[in-house]
């Protein structure tokens, strides 16, 4: 359910040697292609596909091709997030090292190419078997029989000429996501071999876990019911070639990537970065340049709510983070844009996760960050109001221990923020056991709705600490922080919580990216991820295509971060400062009445008599 549009991008680019494509190749748009509301249902059984004579023109042109070759490495982290959330929610994912794929949709004709060994250094394209394994496997598992109102047999009558004639991966790939690209929805991409191999759920398939079952994550007890069945590994702080954080969160604030948030003691506070700086370069590459193309095809885009439009803009927000990334051990040189315009070159150090880097599924590596702290707001001269902040990039089981230790030292706090900006999303069943922490009894988050069946996302009160200690569920106000980056899980979480009533959402409207996926393996070693389950919340709010709408809009600005503020925290704690000082004059006034009603002497009628 994690297509979490920005954390793919971190992997993607992080993992940058074997899928290297020149500064202009680096961010583009998802392929164009609308869903054809206005067609009835495809009906595939019943229908022939007969290819054409003479194979037409390929619908997208090379221009088309490079936007697509672009869009795989900034959709990675996105898709990457769903595997992961249908593997911890769904436990329906299987990954299969050569699926069969139908030869040829054409009971007649067949055009498959037969099975050519493996090549060392570039597997063969074989062409038909996986477009027509792309095909099928939508067909057959989509969530809507009717495929979203697109008609998919046109569809592949459309583009498998075109799929046949691909003389390269490249070319092919561009077919397949010009063609997921119809079904206007998230959670519906291609992760190239050379990525998906880093995995050793691909490389190694012996070493696959089996898939939960379904009663096993429907609901949480206390703990996160993914993390026993994980097949996430958690790669130690010192590992060599793993993912590395500049502690730099770079957000779009005024049309331009900017630094929205510091992590101290990374590489990018050693450096003297500050929030507000504004992002123009990174290796001598200028970022207007590698974004002119996304910025270009929003520009085109009639329908503002459509949700191609809602995908290229939640592309455009995660790219700047997705430009500044690097293993652990290598230097960046990014020029910032200082407060008076003055441009300084910093050298930025990627270095190791504090949590590690955790591996799940087809994911390549991704580094885990978790953060908490004590916010002290006045309260005119009483005693300040105590506001917990809690921030993590991804959720990931290798991440759970942390955030529950965060939980855990600020349950003394007057509030609790928990920021998910930036965060795509990962293991959808962690929605349940976070949200554990904040209930007092058990409550549905919101259902998974497949195909056939339905899944309830049921979350139980957390009673015991990471100490082992019995303790209460913390139930003082709660807060949420949102962008337009925050998807999958995130949204599960947020917009679950915020229709129970129980927290208070504030930032921007999220990605609106809640499909839960799974991942196969094709028959030229890419990887497909698909949505296979939509998402609704307790009160049936749809989160795809909508997102989690705040309660409070709050956008932040480059003035306000130059000036050492966080709008979307400082609206969270002040909301919480508001509701405890509220909170805290109900008590005294409660006190002063119970004091006032108790009488200081006895009446002189009940005085005894001293006769």
């Amino acid at each position: 359910m994690e297509f979490w549009a920005s954390c793919l991008f971190r992997a993607s680019f992080a993992h940058r040697s074997e899928m290297e494509f020149p500064p202009s190749r680096r961010n583009v748009g998802f392929c164009t292609g609308q869903p054809a509301s206005n067609i009835p249902p495809a009906r595939a059984d019943s229908v022939e596909c007969k290819p054409a004579s003479t194979p037409p023109p390929l619908r997208p042109n090379m221009h088309s091709i490079t936007r697509a070759l672009r869009t795989i490495r900034i959709s990675l982290l996105a898709p990457c997030a769903s595997i992961v959330f249908t593997l911890g929610c769904a436990g329906t994912t299987k990954v299969a090292s050569s699926p069969a794929a139908p030869t040829s949709l054409d009971s007649t004709t067949s055009t498959a190419e037969p099975n050519s060994a493996p090549i060392a250094t570039a597997p063969p394209v074989r062409q038909v078997e996986t477009f027509d394994a792309v095909w099928t496997t939508v067909r057959d598992s989509h969530f809507d029989k009717s495929l979203n109102g697109v008609d998919w047999v046109a569809v592949r009558d459309e583009l498998r000429p075109a799929a046949i004639a691909a003389g390269s991966q490249d070319e092919l790939r561009a077919i397949l996501l010009d063609m997921l690209a119809r079904l206007g929805q998230s959670h519906f991409t291609i992760i190239p071999g050379e990525v998906a191999d880093r995995s050793p759920t691909i490389s190694t398939p012996e070493k696959r876990a089996a898939a939960p079952t379904d009663d096993a994550v429907a609901s949480t007890d206390g703990t996160d019911a993914a993390d026993a069945r994980s097949t996430a590994t958690v790669t130690p702080v010192d590992a060599v070639d793993t993912p590395g954080v500049s502690g730099l969160d770079i957000a779009l604030v005024d049309g331009e990537p900017t630094v929205l948030r510091v992590s101290p003691g990374l590489g990018g506070a050693k450096s003297g970065v500050l929030p507000g700086w504004t992002l123009v370069k990174v290796d001598g590459q200028n970022v207007s340049d590698s974004l002119r193309s996304l910025r270009d095809a929003l520009a085109l885009e009639t329908d503002d709510a459509s949700q191609h439009a809602r995908l290229l803009r939640t592309e455009l927000a995660v790219s700047g983070s997705a430009l500044l990334t690097g293993r652990a051990g290598e230097t960046s040189t990014a020029t910032f844009a200082t407060e008076d315009g003055t441009e300084i070159d910093v050298n930025i150090a990627f270095e190791p996760a504090p949590y590690g880097s955790t591996q799940f599924g087809n994911l390549p590596p991704l580094p885990v960050e978790v953060e908490s702290r004590v916010i002290e707001v006045d309260a005119d001269g009483a005693k300040p109001v105590r506001v917990g902040v809690i921030s993590f990039n991804i959720w990931m089981t290798a991440a759970s221990p942390a955030i529950d230790r965060a939980v855990d030292a600020l349950r003394t706090c007057d509030g609790i923020v928990v920021d998910l900006r930036g965060n795509p999303g990962g293991v959808g069943a962690m929605s349940m056991g976070v949200a554990g922490h904040f209930l007092t009894e058990t409550a549905s988050l919101g259902s998974m709705i497949g195909r056939d069946n339905t899944l309830e996302f049921k979350a139980s009160p957390r009673k015991v600490s990471t100490a082992g200690k019995r303790v209460r569920p913390y139930s003082r106000p709660l807060a949420i922080v949102v962008d337009a980056r925050s998807a999958s899980t995130s949204e599960v979480f947020a917009g679950g919580l915020q229709d129970l009533g129980r927290a208070r959402v504030f930032g921007e409207t999220s990605a609106g990216m809640a499909l839960p996926a799974q991942a196969i393996e094709l028959p030229n070693g890419d990887v497909l991820l698909h949505a296979i389950a939509d998402f609704v919340t307790s009160k049936g709010v749809r989160l795809e295509g909508r997102g989690v709408v705040p309660d409070e809009a709050v956008t932040p600005t480059r003035a306000s971060l130059l000036a050492g503020d966080d709008p979307a925290i400082d609206a969270a704690k002040a909301w919480i400062a508001g509701r405890t000082i509220a909170a805290r004059n109900a008590k005294n006034a409660a006190t002063a009445l119970d004091a006032a009603s108790v009488p200081t002497s006895m009446p002189n009628d009940s005085v005894p008599n001293s006769n």
